[in-house]
């Protein structure tokens, strides 16, 4: 997708006249309305064409055609609904930006095996803590987890150094210090993982929409 391309969906909100369908293994960035969404998260990382997004989830189409995603949420990884993931029945006060992103072709034969790796991932406890390896997931962890175990353990995204430092202030926020504080946990300050923002921001997939 070229610059100007990218620039206007993530900007202008333009779409293209061609009928979007979405994909088994597409990815569905969200960004929260300011209204709802949690500026803790929204502090500390960045999307593509400067989202600050929250969440992100799996596309998986049955064998009847009908469309959900795959999420790690509050509180257990679930299946959900694509209507109700876009459109969120507690959303009366405004509904998510959601942005698709798709694998590049030399990931598409990834697809089916993790979606069957999440599928067996449902139930699994949400990660609070935001710990690799644990059996708990959040929600840009189950999609980093499931596609590497469907690429043989060889990564599709990369981990990042995580960090929970304000960009303005260099210092951990003050909301990231409560929220942890609650858990009784320290904040995994350096530690690996990977964050929707990030994740977005890959090369390994191209921004194709946005509802």
């Amino acid at each position: 997708m070229n610059v100007l391309l990218l620039i206007c969906i993530s900007l202008l909100g333009v779409k293209s006249d061609r009928p979007f369908e979405l994909r088994d293994g597409d990815l569905i960035f969200q960004e929260e309305c300011s209204v709802k969404t949690d500026n803790t998260i929204k502090a500390v990382t960045s999307g593509i064409g400067d989202y600050k997004f929250t969440h992100v989830g799996i596309v998986y189409i049955d064998a009847k055609g009908s469309v959900y995603v795959i999420e790690a949420t509050h509180p257990k990884v679930k299946v959900t609904p694509l209507q109700d993931y876009l459109y969120p029945k507690d959303s009366d006060a405004c509904l998510p930006v959601s942005v698709v992103g798709r694998l590049k072709p030399e990931y598409k034969h990834c697809i089916p095996q993790a979606i069957e790796e999440g599928l067996l991932l449902v139930g699994k406890d949400y990660d609070y803590g935001y710990v690799l390896n644990n059996d708990k997931y959040y929600c840009s962890e189950l999609i980093y987890h499931i596609l590497l175990k469907a690429n043989e353990g060889k990564p599709v995204f990369s981990l990042n150094v995580m960090t929970f430092k304000s960009p303005d202030t260099g210092k951990i926020t003050k909301g990231w210090e409560e929220y942890f504080g609650r858990l009784n946990l320290p904040v995994p300050e350096g530690e690996l993982g990977i964050n929707p923002g990030a994740m977005s921001r890959s090369d390994v997939i191209d921004i194709i929409h946005k509802y």
